[in-house]
């Protein structure tokens, strides 16, 4: 813990719900909580997890307090965290407190003398110095490995990470904006890859899915894999378990959880193959005409191109 709350006389959490019950186990001995407090007192009751339960009016009477929150939820921290400026509390959210930070921009990273950022929740970042402050790494639980490559270049791209997730982005890979939003699982996006905007990876469902006969889950996380140079076009989502080969093209608002080949065309909801045998140049037809792919500038094609369709 970094944070030295000793001068208060009482430090109460703030937040009764998942993500206080996920990161309870992972407090440490000298962070004593006296009391809980929750806007949904009444529901929760008199004690929660040992401790006794206050309402928000009840809070605001206390003096020499210190409130730590406990929130998975952009919109609740900021709700929660302008009640307690109107109350002129002190406080601190749990990852604060723990020395560790939800949120780490490449400029935030870039300031370290290290090239592998590390918080207290075992969560990782490598990355080279060349890395765009548009990147953005948010942990939300812990045992999370990002990696981005050398001459990632980033207009705007914002991974999201749960827990126990590997996250890798090849080197020489182009993104004008794309999120990625992972848990239990793996996101790897190969070499010279290029994806436009409103791009989604993401390999899980936001909550559980169960089979009422039997009560077992059915959505469980999957992995994504995208090969080297591939093209993903506007506003594509790519699910759990969808993996696509080397230089293959994914359509304007393909949607799929599939396995595709190398050098393939994707379109579609669900995504199927109008086109085999092909392969792409980063060349721009607003600018050029080309008739083959031997008058391109850039030919990275070549480097993942099919033995058999070079022979």
């Amino acid at each position: 813990m970094t944070m030295d709350l000793s001068e208060y006389q009482y430090i109460a959490g703030y937040g009764i719900g998942q993500y206080y019950d996920y990161i309870k186990p992972q407090l440490p001995p000298e962070l004593h909580l006296d009391f809980l407090c929750d806007a949904r007192f009444e529901q929760i009751g008199a004690e929660y997890d040992g401790l006794e339960v206050v309402s928000p009016d009840t809070l605001k009477k206390m003096q020499n307090v210190f409130v730590v929150v406990f929130s998975g939820n952009i919109r609740n921290w900021q709700s929660i965290s302008g009640m307690l400026d109107g109350l002129h509390f002190p406080y601190a959210h749990i990852d604060r407190v723990l020395g560790g930070r939800s949120t780490i921009t490449g400029r935030d990273l870039k300031k370290q003398s290290s090239q592998l950022y590390l918080d207290g929740r075992g969560n990782r970042i490598a990355f080279f110095p060349d890395i765009e402050d548009s990147v953005s790494v948010s942990f939300l639980g812990d045992n999370n490995f990002v990696s981005i490559g050398r001459m990632v270049s980033v207009g705007k791209l914002r991974i999201h990470c749960g827990r126990n997730v590997f996250c890798s982005i090849g080197e020489g890979t182009e993104i004008e904006g794309a999120e990625f939003i992972a848990t239990d699982g793996r996101i790897e996006v190969g070499q010279d890859c290029l994806f436009s905007t409103e791009v989604t990876l993401r390999n899980h469902d936001g909550h559980h899915i169960f089979d009422s006969n039997t009560g077992e889950r059915i959505n469980h996380s999957g992995n994504i894999k995208i090969g080297n140079h591939v093209w993903i076009c506007r506003k594509a989502t790519l699910l759990g378990n969808a993996s696509v080969g080397d230089n293959s093209v994914v359509g304007t608002m393909a949607v799929t959880s599939s396995t595709f080949p190398k050098e393939v065309i994707l379109a579609g909801n669900p995504a199927k193959i109008i086109r085999r045998n092909v392969c792409w140049s980063k060349d721009g037809t607003a600018y050029y005409n080309r008739d083959s792919l031997s008058q391109c500038m850039a030919q990275e094609a070549l480097k993942y191109m099919a033995r058999e369709s070079r022979d």
